[in-house]
């Protein structure tokens, strides 16, 4: 099966499978390590909010029981409650004699205030019956009827030295506010005279406890025996805080610190618990552990959704690369298969390559191996059969050579030619036959490809003013060669074929009279320039079209009429290879621009070199 699998499948697939890897781990252990912290720091502020709600309430016991010891050493207090027994209608007492209760008042007063924000009430209740207090409205029939059904009041001897009553209804007020009282015998440890209460309303632990509730999170306070403190309505918690603290017990938990807890309902909740001291009461903040891990699941989803786009993107990426890594390789395996050289092996070399290559696989590496293979074989199997082909050719070429006319002959008839001209005193004849021959002599007699640059100005010049002996004052030429340019080689022939277009083409559908320019320059980059320019038609756009495009042909530059030019760019480029550039061009004001670049020969190496590095 997978040698089915094109090797650019299995470089997607693996670099697909390795990138993603690399990214489901990096999300993974970068969401576990951010869920740890996130955890954590919400761990460690619950912490700190159930230490601080413990304080606070610790602190707020604390004062309450602070502010009844000074009411109980106070003089005043004191005398009144210990004489108070020994007086005539002692229950009725503050009623009969205003002017004392009203030095007790201000006595209790000027040690607790009357803010009923901080304090609800504070009462003092004698054995006798007599019943004083500050603060919070209270109604004295009430009082009188309550006083002996009170437990904590009818257990007066067996009291303890202080009482802290959870959250209760207000004794002495027929609304029932909610308070918290803190109790203390007045007198005598063994003997008390009175009961000193301060009451604290609930509506302050219930605005205490209210920031550190939001959302899921709970408070809850227990008391030391394990009695609910808050919340007080049954309906909002009492059950959920003897479930919270029979948890705890179970595990015996310490005072303070965290855990997971499972009530009843199946549900899952981490408790934060820190104990006050004083009072003995344990605070605890309570949070459902799906609520807890909320922003850590969405924080998860959003990684998981970016992480999926990152693996997409991968992919994608991977994908392209992948086939824009395999693309060359397929090209060049492409041109290895079409190569075809002027012979093939024979059949049965054919077909000893044709059996190596697999025919069930997609892999482009084995193809491109063994497309090398076969050109390497074609090459070798076709060396000798082009060896020969050339012996043939140059055989035929010499053949040709010796059919032609034998040049001494055409150079003794031109010679004869100007004796004539020059015995009938005829100087154009002279000059003709003259600059004709060296025309001649020019392309036949040198077996050399290249020439000097003079030797070519000069065999171009013949021919223009051969030109000029035919049109007369119809035609005008310049040549402007640096001297300093003469002694280059080029090739033979590079010149006078364009100028010869000139006639053949640029001036054949032109009136008179003609011009042709030819410059040359050296340029800085080290290359020599040649310009030839006349003021004829110019080159039809077809053909600069194709020749920019770099589609030059025979059979193209046939059927624009211009195959002279096609055979002197092919040989050219031929002979000079790499070293010779051409530009063709029109002129905006009228006629044809041909521009030659070559390398100074002297300077091919270093330029090679320059490219190299």
């Amino acid at each position: 099966m997978n040698r089915r699998i094109s090797f650019q499948t299995k470089l997607f697939i693996v670099f697909s499978m390795l990138i993603a890897g690399i990214i489901i781990s990096a999300f993974s252990v970068f969401y576990w390590y951010y869920q740890k912290v996130n955890i954590e720091s919400m761990v460690n502020t619950f912490r700190g909010e159930s230490q601080s709600l413990a304080q606070q309430l610790d602190n707020s016991i604390y004062t309450m029981d602070r502010l009844v010891m000074q009411m109980k050493f106070n003089p005043t207090i004191a005398n009144t409650f210990y004489y108070l027994p020994f007086t005539a209608n002692a229950q009725t007492y503050f009623d009969d004699q205003p002017e004392a209760a009203y030095k007790v008042k201000e006595a209790i007063s000027s040690i607790v205030g009357v803010d009923p924000q901080i304090f609800h009430r504070v009462s003092i209740l004698s054995r006798s019956g007599a019943f004083l207090a500050t603060g919070a409205y209270y109604d004295r029939l009430t009082v009188r009827d309550r006083l002996q059904t009170i437990d904590w009041f009818r257990q007066f001897e067996k009291s303890e030295y202080r009482l802290l009553l959870p959250p209760h209804r207000d004794d002495w007020d027929s609304a029932g506010k909610l308070v918290v009282s803190v109790i203390r015998k007045l007198g005598e440890a063994t003997a008390p005279n009175a009961l000193i209460e301060i009451q604290l309303p609930y509506d302050y632990i219930e605005t205490l406890t209210a920031k550190s509730q939001m959302g899921g999170k709970r408070v809850l306070i227990a008391g030391g025996d394990g009695q609910t403190i808050y919340p007080f309505s049954p309906e909002s918690g009492l059950s959920r805080v003897r479930d919270v603290l029979t948890e705890l017990q179970a595990q015996g938990k310490a005072s303070e610190g965290e855990t997971y807890v499972r009530l009843p309902d199946r549900s899952r909740q981490l408790v934060v618990y820190a104990r006050a001291p004083y009072s003995g009461w344990t605070v605890m903040i309570v949070q459902p552990e799906g609520e807890l891990l909320r922003p850590q699941r969405q924080a998860g989803y959003l990684f998981a959704a970016t992480g999926l786009i990152v693996i997409v993107l991968t992919m994608l990426t991977s994908y392209f690369s992948a086939k824009m890594l395999v693309k060359p390789l397929r090209q060049l395996r492409d041109s290895m298969n079409r190569v075809q050289l002027d012979s093939l092996p024979d059949a049965h070399e054919r077909l000893a390559i044709g059996s190596v290559i697999p025919t069930n696989t997609h892999n482009e590496l084995h193809h491109l191996h063994h497309s090398f293979r076969k050109m390497l074989d074609r090459l070798e199997a076709s060396k000798e059969e082009a060896i020969l082909s050339r012996s043939r050719e140059l055989q035929a070429h010499f053949t040709a050579l010796q059919a032609q006319i034998h040049p001494h002959f055409l150079y003794n008839t031109l010679s004869l030619i100007g004796v004539l001209g020059q015995e009938a005193g005829n100087r154009e004849i002279v000059q003709l036959t003259a600059m004709l021959a060296d025309m001649f002599r020019y392309m036949t007699y040198s077996a050399e490809q290249t020439v000097t640059l003079r030797d070519e100005i000069q065999h171009t010049k013949n021919y223009l003013n051969i030109m000029k002996f035919r049109y007369e004052a119809h035609l005008q030429f310049t040549i402007d060669i640096p001297q300093e340019m003469l002694e280059l080689r080029l090739p033979k022939l590079s010149l006078q074929p364009f100028v010869e277009n000139c006639f053949k083409h640029g001036f054949a559908s032109k009136r008179y009279p003609w011009r042709i320019d030819i410059r040359g320059a050296l340029l800085e980059d080290g290359r020599v320039a040649i310009e030839i320019r006349d003021d004829g038609a110019g080159f039809p756009s077809a053909l600069l079209e194709r020749f920019g495009r770099g589609e030059v042909s025979e059979v193209g530059m046939e059927a624009l009429g211009v195959s002279g030019l096609y055979n002197t760019y092919s040989r050219l480029q031929y002979q000079a290879g790499g070293l010779l550039e051409f530009s063709l061009d029109n002129d905006p004001d009228g006629g044809a621009i041909v521009l030659i670049h070559w390398l100074r020969p002297d300077l091919s190496g270093e330029r090679a070199r320059r490219e190299e590095t």
